[in-house]
């Protein structure tokens, strides 16, 4: 089977370099995070279940995303950001800026009455995606993954591997999301240990810390998937498409998005991730347009 990895990382960022780029992600969610819970703990305004407070909790997400923002361009003018509310800011034309900071200030919004949703920053450096961080403004776990290291509140975390696949602790979208979730979890149900739902950008966070030894993406958006690889290579783990190969998107005005997203695999080592794509099929999806690859 064909694993290919994607761990091409550009030689012009030191360590130094990545460190300083951490540090201001670490603070740009923290900025994030104060609005967020703020407006969390006064939940009766904002998450009642009804539809007629959607809007009220978009706003909180782009006044979160402004507070990014400001950071970020105060601190570094001549980068560009891209945030989900947002769009484009501080970018000229359609090439490929050099740095672009990709911002999701409120992933799993969906869960909004359960402290399961989280913010998170992609720092992307020529393309390639450098920093990834998922902040979890409620239970105060943050996460932030470079080359060569994850940390889980400034201590790193390794992925924990399991010597067999029914041992394997997975986190899937419920069957009911979409086809292809539909066929990921009749496939894998009755090969993993222990079956998560829906986990969002927490999921990876705790994958990275050995909590999860698998998940299973049906449809990630691009600005959800350039913060995932530096969090999973930097533990250690393992994350690919359902084919097994390298994922990457380019961010510029002039990039297109794949109509459903893209299907991502990550895994606690190698041997398991294997085995999830092996035996899973995940190729084979009648609803998937990627090809089955096997080593010969």
């Amino acid at each position: 089977m064909l694993i290919m990895s994607n761990k091409e990382e550009t030689l012009l960022l030191n360590d130094t370099e990545l460190d300083r780029l951490a540090d201001i992600a670490s603070k740009t969610v923290d900025a994030a995070g104060e609005i967020i819970l703020k407006h969390y703990l006064a939940r009766g305004n904002v998450y009642n279940v009804s539809n007629a407070n959607v809007l009220s909790w978009t706003s909180v997400a782009a006044e979160a995303e402004k507070a990014m923002i400001s950071l970020i361009l105060n601190n570094l003018p001549s980068h560009t950001v891209y945030g989900k509310q947002t769009g484009w800011n501080n970018c000229s034309g359609p090439t490929i800026p050099e740095f672009v900071w990709v911002l999701d200030p409120v992933n799993g919004v969906t869960d909004g009455l359960l402290p399961t949703f989280g913010t998170s920053i992609a720092v992307v450096h020529n393309g390639k995606s450098v920093i990834g961080c998922i902040n979890n403004p409620v239970a105060q776990i943050k996460t932030i993954g470079r080359r060569g290291k994850t940390t889980r509140n400034g201590v790193v975390v390794r992925t924990r591997a399991c010597e067999h696949l029914e041992q394997a602790y997975t986190d899937i979208n419920d069957p009911d999301y979409n086809e292809d979730a539909k066929y990921a979890y009749n496939r894998l149900a009755y090969k993993v240990g222990e079956t998560f739902f829906n986990g969002n950008c927490i999921a990876y966070s705790e994958l990275a810390a050995g909590m999860l030894q698998v998940i299973v993406d049906s449809a990630v958006e691009p600005y959800g998937l350039l913060r995932l690889v530096p969090i999973v290579e930097g533990a250690g783990g393992i994350i690919t498409d359902w084919q097994g190969n390298q994922l990457s998107w380019q961010p510029s005005p002039a990039s297109s998005v794949p109509r459903d997203g893209f299907k991502v695999v990550a895994s606690a080592d190698l041997t398991t991730h294997q085995q999830i794509i092996f035996y899973s099929r995940f190729g084979l999806s009648p609803f998937s347009s990627l090809v089955f690859l096997i080593m010969k």
